[in-house]
């Protein structure tokens, strides 16, 4: 198979011919469509971080992919080859044609997302999710501040608690005040010019932080008693806590099927909606990596690039196309064929026709 690995700290990504991997007990393997960016492929590349991230070279990056079930292992029993799925890794493997994951982090994918958008949710969502429920324990009509609400993970953020009913807070630029309240957002505070301890009149119950530094700790100013300060980026200092009389957690992912299957409900029912900034092939993710480094100055080695360059866009992820276009058109015909059904002596007509409606510029026919 065709894979993307990383040979050495620090060094360029090859594309490479590997054998495919093989599944076992519990494992499905996935023939995957498309797979998604991830600051932490970079900074688990450049070695910066072995001690708390390491990885086993040679290395396959990719944290969160989707695709369609080829084979399952022992004991699985919820899928089924040629169920299309969505999911994020441990840490690696997304970054080829097959993966081998456990099924118990897949989840079904949306019938209303492409391959691609699909493969942007994830890691993002589900970190959000983990962050303002699981740690935050968000409820209905309480007040949320999220630091860096307009990142992917920030995003998810603000469309989830808002569906929960909380009154959604965040600290961003004023560039991207439109854009977050579109997705529920109730008040953005430009963090360029205002300092957010200030601005805020009343204490909230929960602050999501995706920045840390100085803005983590002057969080602690603005969090009601018994409120709840959770971190995705760095550890919360427990003495403040404690002085505070707040709970100070930082969090890590711990992927979950089902977790992301209540994702996925919520995508199908379009009450939150992925955001893909552009797409590459597989073979390009060096480029897609040069893309978003200029967030992590002195990563892998690579220049960053200028933040607020004229025409960078600054939402939505990054995905890799892991198969050809025609590969996703007929998968996802395959799908529309089964959500309709087919008349008896049409079932080649039927799935024709789908391919038909997916592919208007250029018909396609079954081989």
């Amino acid at each position: 198979m065709k894979a993307i690995r990383l040979l050495e700290y620090g060094g360029p990504l090859v594309f490479d011919d590997i054998p495919s991997p093989t599944i076992a007990s519990g494992e499905v393997l996935v023939r995957v469509t498309s797979t998604a960016v991830n600051h932490v492929d970079l900074v688990k590349a450049s070695g910066t971080a072995r001690q708390v991230l390491p990885i086993d070279l040679p290395w396959i990056p990719g944290h969160e992919f989707s695709g369609v079930i080829e084979q399952i292992g022992p004991d699985v029993v919820a899928y089924a080859a040629g169920d299309a799925v969505f999911g994020s890794t441990s840490g690696m493997g997304g970054y080829a044609e097959y993966l081998a994951v456990k099924a118990d982090v897949v989840a079904k994918k949306p019938f209303n997302l492409s391959f691609e958008e699909a493969a942007s949710v994830p890691v993002a969502a589900q970190t959000a999710w983990q962050g303002i429920f699981t740690h935050g324990h968000l409820e209905k009509g309480q007040t949320i501040l999220i630091h860096g609400g307009a990142g992917a993970v920030g995003a998810y953020a603000v469309q989830f608690a808002s569906h929960a009913g909380a009154t959604v807070i965040v600290t961003a630029s004023d560039d991207d005040e439109a854009y977050l309240k579109s997705i529920g957002a109730s008040r953005v505070i430009d963090y360029r010019k205002t300092q957010f301890e200030k601005a805020l009149r009343d204490k909230v119950d929960i602050v999501f932080d995706l920045v840390g530094g100085d803005a983590q700790k002057r969080s602690f100013l603005v969090l009601k008693e018994d409120g709840h300060l959770v971190s995705a980026v760095q550890p919360v200092s427990q003495e403040e806590s404690a002085r505070r009389r707040v709970s100070g957690v930082m969090m890590r992912l711990e992927p979950s099927g089902d977790v992301l299957g209540r994702i996925a409900r919520l995508l199908d029912e379009r009450t939150i909606r992925p955001d893909v900034a552009t797409v590459y092939p597989l073979k390009d993710a060096a480029q897609a990596w040069k893309d978003i480094v200029g967030n992590l100055p002195g990563v892998h080695g690579i220049s960053p690039g200028d933040r607020d360059a004229p025409g960078r866009r600054s939402h939505g992820k990054i995905v890799l196309r892991v198969a050809s276009p025609e590969h996703e058109i007929r998968r996802r015909a395959y799908e529309l064929y089964l959500a309709r059904g087919s008349q008896p002596g049409r079932e080649r007509e039927d799935w024709l026709q789908a391919e038909r409606e997916l592919s208007p510029e250029q018909p396609r026919r079954a081989d």
